[in-house]
């Protein structure tokens, strides 16, 4: 798991990944950030079922499903396990802590929407994903791998964001009408 952090890092601070990283990088490097993530944001109790429910990263498109499983795979955040789900609508949203979305489409759309104002992280790397409601959104500088940071969406989430991460992030706040 160190390793993989330390790829992510690697790729954030800009040491350029080598031609042979391919896709799969990326996707190991992305599931690295998304669960590092959840290490520096604070959810608040309603945002689980119940005291033994587990921290469950959703996905709404399936681009990284194995690498996100390898990442978390024996881990747990607060002592609660970590799990993956595969989400295909809006009605999948409740039980998520994370949902990571990197396509647009109305079935997304529609998923952002289910999980505008509850406490769920949403992640995701389309262009308008910030300004669509998004909190989190991966870019790409140069060959790195850099996210943004929209606060005032995390807010409005009742998620407070470390101002450690928050320091590596480019910090977004869409005006409004955006």
């Amino acid at each position: 798991m160190k390793r993989l952090f330390a790829a992510a890092l690697s790729i954030f601070l800009g040491i350029s990944p080598s031609a042979a990283q391919n896709r799969t990088v990326e996707y190991q490097v992305k599931a690295a950030f998304l669960y590092n993530f959840a290490k520096f944001i604070e959810w608040p109790a309603r945002a689980f079922p119940a005291r033994n429910s587990a921290f469950t990263i959703c996905l709404a498109d399936d681009p990284f499903r194995e690498a996100m499983e390898k990442t978390v795979q024996g881990e747990v955040w607060n002592g609660r396990p970590l799990s993956v789900k595969q989400i295909d609508s809006a009605s999948d949203v409740p039980g998520c802590q994370v949902v990571y979305i990197s396509m647009t489409g109305e079935k997304n759309q529609e998923i952002l929407m289910a999980a505008a104002n509850s406490p769920v992280l949403t992640v995701g790397e389309t262009p308008d994903f910030i300004t669509a409601g998004g909190i989190i959104r991966f870019t790409e500088s140069g060959h790195r791998i850099r996210f943004e940071i929209n606060p005032d969406a995390a807010d409005r989430a009742s998620l407070r964001v470390s101002s450690r991460l928050l320091r590596l992030a480019d910090i977004v706040r869409p005006k409004a009408g955006d």
